[in-house]
């Protein structure tokens, strides 16, 4: 299958700013690289490469971020790319100060069978916190005492564990999950969380995602790690436009509510979805939210806290913020 490989250099700032136009074009899934988080990675000695190319030196090299879009070759494929011909030159007026970057745009043709399955020998087995090993389905390991394996099949969507946003999630469930917890999962894509919270002791949990492949790549990761219905589900829609989600959700719950609800997505959906959590969580349920860079940082938390939620812990790497609140 041919694809519209496109590129759109920015910063840390302007992939947040960005991440919110892309969906309003419909793009839900894309792939976000750091030059800073690369030089990190090949730096580290624990990190799965022994050698690094000339490309990829250079784009360690830099300071900005590149978003990454694959587009089908169609008259959709053409509308989005010609959509952000016009949003970018936009974007630079209004960013006086530079924050965002070039805001360049970069366009190629691809061949799937050239990219789809290279990146996979990057993809390596990692642990995450005291207990988590997350491990790619077509990798094998043999766990240490006390480690608890989490096999994930990407399958196109956001949540192989690699990403700052997915661990500190991760590390944060590791802290504060409570034993026997109901987990709601918003904004599944791999399932990672909420079938990492399962291997931590959750009694059950849903994921939902916008995406129906993505909740369909939960629903096999689930089943390839042990868990299916009634213990984990994962379901498709828009719990921000369908009435009858947040309901439905709570059916599955049953009781009053769900214990644990994670959320790693961007900041304007995190404080979007804020005026449901209290909802769908029952008594002094637990938040855990991801996914938002520093410079939005304040905001999101003045948008959780006037949802009448306390912060009990914070993480910070590289820039991106989890946090872990408590219903007051």
């Amino acid at each position: 299958m041919i694809w519209l490989e496109t590129k759109i250099t920015t910063t840390p700032a302007g992939a947040e700013r960005l991440a919110g136009e892309l969906l309003r074009l419909g793009v839900t899934g894309w792939q976000q690289e750091c030059a800073q988080d690369l030089r990190a990675y090949l730096n580290n000695p624990e990190s799965p490469f022994d050698y690094a190319d000339s490309a990829l030196k250079a784009q360690a090299a830099g300071e900005g971020v590149t978003l990454t879009l694959y587009l089908a070759d169609s008259t959709q494929g053409a509308d989005i790319i010609a959509a952000l011909r016009e949003l970018l030159p936009r974007l630079k007026q209004e960013d006086v100060s530079g924050k965002w970057g070039e805001l360049l745009l970069s366009v190629r043709r691809r061949n799937s069978e050239d990219w789809e399955d290279k990146w996979k020998q990057y993809y390596k087995p990692f642990k995450i916190g005291q207990n988590l090993v997350v491990c790619p389905s077509w990798e094998e390991y043999t766990t240490a005492p006390g480690e608890k394996l989490l096999r994930i099949e990407p399958g196109g969507s956001f949540g192989t564990g690699q990403h700052y946003t997915t661990r500190l999630c991760l590390e944060l469930l590791e802290q504060f999950l409570p034993s026997d917890a109901k987990l709601l999962d918003l904004g599944c894509g791999t399932g990672i969380l909420s079938i990492g919270a399962l291997h931590l002791g959750a009694a059950m949990a849903v994921g939902v995602d916008i995406e129906e492949h993505a909740a369909m790549a939960a629903a096999k990761n689930a089943t390839m790690n042990g868990y299916a219905e009634p213990r984990y589900r994962a379901l498709w829609g828009d719990i921000l436009s369908d009435a009858e989600l947040p309901e439905k959700l709570l059916g599955y719950a049953g009781n009053g509510g769900y214990d644990i609800i994670t959320v790693n997505i961007v900041a304007d959906v995190i404080m979007a979805m804020s005026g449901l959590f209290a909802r769908l969580l029952a008594g002094a349920g637990l938040v855990i939210a991801s996914g938002v860079i520093d410079s939005r940082r304040e905001e999101v938390l003045q948008t959780i806290r006037e949802q009448r939620f306390e912060l009990l812990a914070e993480r910070q790497e590289n820039g991106w913020c989890a946090f872990a609140f408590r219903m007051a």
